[in-house]
């Protein structure tokens, strides 16, 4: 399976390239009040708005109100709308062997599914499906 591997802050994550429609750079957004606080607002890319997620803030709970670390947007398709990520520094896909992949137990974290050893760091795998679950509950 292919993954895409990318940092937030000083941690290195990737999910599964399946559901990704394209990475592009940082977006303007407008902001949405009394959104939860992973919600940084909404973007429009190339007439398509989107629901702009910070993935530092829904994975660590840490809330900065500077976005330095923010170079680059991932937009995953879901069922119904496309769904923007902020991340920072796109490392690279690469290809995994599942066998590679430490899984982890369901109770300890539902966003993050294991861990593999890639580019020289170990990446913490998010599950994908999970934040796309917690966002229509939010909803």
């Amino acid at each position: 399976m292919q993954l895409i591997v990318f940092k937030l802050k000083e941690h290195f994550y990737g999910f599964t390239t399946e559901n990704i429609e394209e990475i592009t750079t940082t977006l303007n957004k407008t902001f949405i009040p009394q959104g939860p606080s992973w919600t940084k607002g909404l973007v429009n890319l190339r007439g398509q708005i989107m629901t702009l997620v910070d993935l530092e803030v829904l994975l660590n709970g840490s809330s900065t109100s500077q976005d330095l670390w923010y170079n680059n947007t991932i937009i995953v398709n879901t069922e119904d709308n496309p769904v923007a990520f902020m991340v920072g520094k796109v490392v690279g896909v690469t290809d995994i062997d599942v066998d590679q992949i430490q899984i982890m137990n369901e109770e300890t974290d539902t966003l993050v599914s294991g861990y593999v050893f890639a580019y020289n760091e170990m990446v913490s795998i998010i599950e994908l499906e999970s934040i796309l679950i917690e966002k229509e509950e939010v909803s």
